[in-house]
């Protein structure tokens, strides 16, 4: 599960997320590893036993607090 983090305040856009599990605070970033994991959790895969495997349609993150 993820959270949206608050927009940025320059350009009110959000830049990062926070994946809940383990307080990791993740920028949106294509090359960073656990941007592409939130964007394929987006599409409804999770990591099952060390691999993406579709558990839903989609996935909503939380909304920013």
């Amino acid at each position: 599960m993820y959270k949206l983090e608050k927009p940025d305040l320059a350009d009110n856009t959000v830049k990062v997320v926070q994946r809940i599990s383990d307080n990791t605070f993740i920028p949106f970033d294509p090359a960073n590893t656990d941007y592409q994991q939130y964007l394929a959790w987006l599409d409804g895969y999770e990591m099952v036993n060390g691999k993406l495997e579709k558990t839903s349609d989609s996935n909503t993150p939380l909304p920013a607090e």
